[in-house]
């Protein structure tokens, strides 16, 4: 078969651009003009993967008026692979408001609506506008990119806490994989759509309840976010999850899994201890309770079991905590009777501080009372 080899690949795309264009009409309409079953073939030579039949060309030019500059070779050739090709978000933004002018308020209600972008152009097209799909397709997936998953600097707010989280392959997408008890618990009784901003170093993000946008999903007592590869984010990273708890309907005392540590937490607030904003989770080790005090890092480990036999696994709990946050300074709360001497000794041995009581009526006030004072 004989085929029309352009001088560059960008020349055969602006010749198929310029068809459509002056035709008005997109590439499914002129692939019935040229009796084509589909109009994939169409997108095929408008994004340079394969050069055109010269009969198709021909075509073309006849209905279009519009000459093509080109070589005839015999055979396939191959242009350029079929990879997604990232579209500018402010060039994309710019496009659809010179397109649909009036109606890009429309559009826009229509991509938050989380209609697929097939849907959308469908909707688009029934106000009578023609345009080439493909380009539109990456226009509307781009601004919709940036308002759901916004690149910028990030840093922790006032209001807001952070949790660890890991980025995960899953089938043909990424998944963001995090820890935070009392917001999977509100997961389980209704759905959340959440808009991201992530750091430009992809170490950050920020989740933020939207009326549209992606599913907080509850999964095996985490959380997850299915995210596009597009996003940069690299598979088996770290990342830290900012989040507002009052957004997103729970408070700070409520992130804290210990309810004895709940209880030291308040009597902490009162003596001048300031919350730590990374929030312990069963997944970074950071004891029942992590606080600040003039800028040095507590960790609070607290147990109300008496058996010794129950000194061993705290052993090993104070054992992670110290290797996990070395520069922190650690307290293990417990009964006098909790530890035998072996175990007491092993503990001390790691810079672990024992302090002991009988969890009597208002026990906590005595800890952080004793922290404090040992703190001075």
């Amino acid at each position: 078969m004989k085929r029309a080899k352009f001088e560059t690949p960008k020349k055969q795309r602006e010749f198929f651009v310029e068809v459509k264009k002056k035709l008005g009409v997109g590439a499914k309409e002129l692939s019935k003009k040229l009796e084509l079953k589909s109009r994939g073939t169409i997108e095929s030579y408008t994004f340079m993967r394969t050069a055109p039949p010269i009969e198709i060309v021909k075509k073309l030019e006849r209905l279009s008026g519009i000459k093509a500059i080109y070589e005839e070779v015999d055979g396939k050739v191959y242009r350029k692979n079929r990879n997604f090709i990232p579209f500018d978000k402010d060039e994309a933004e710019k496009k659809l408001k010179e397109k649909f002018g009036k109606d890009f308020i429309f559009l826009t209600e229509l991509i938050k609506s989380n209609k697929s972008i097939k849907e959308i152009i469908f909707e688009i097209r029934k106000r009578g506008y023609t345009f080439d799909n493909s380009l539109i397709s990456r226009c509307i997936g781009a601004y919709r990119t940036e308002i759901l998953s916004k690149i910028k600097e990030i840093n922790l707010e006032e209001d807001e806490i952070f949790v660890n989280g890991h980025i995960r392959k899953d089938k043909h997408t990424l998944s963001i994989n995090f820890n935070l008890m009392p917001l999977y618990n509100i997961l389980r009784e209704k759905s959340i759509h959440i808009g991201l901003e992530i750091s430009k170093d992809r170490n950050k993000i920020r989740i933020s309840p939207l009326d549209f946008g992606r599913k907080l999903i509850p999964s095996n007592h985490a959380i997850k976010v299915l995210l596009t590869e597009k996003s940069g984010l690299r598979v088996k990273s770290n990342v830290k999850i900012f989040l507002s708890p009052k957004k997103f309907g729970f408070n700070v005392i409520e992130s804290i899994y210990d309810n004895d540590a709940k209880i030291l937490f308040n009597e902490a607030i009162k003596e001048g201890f300031v919350f730590d904003p990374q929030r312990s989770t069963p997944s970074n080790h950071k004891g029942d309770l992590s606080l600040f005090f003039d800028g040095k890092n507590i960790i609070i480990e607290i147990t109300k079991l008496s058996s010794y036999k129950g000194g061993c696994f705290k052993i090993g709990q104070c054992f992670i905590q110290r290797n996990s946050w070395p520069k922190a300074i650690q307290y293990l709360v417990c009964k006098k009777r909790f530890l035998s001497r072996e175990s007491e000794d092993a503990i001390k041995k790691l810079k672990v501080r024992i302090i002991n009581t009988d969890f009597n009526k208002r026990w906590e006030r005595q800890i952080i009372k004793e922290i404090k004072n040992d703190l001075s």
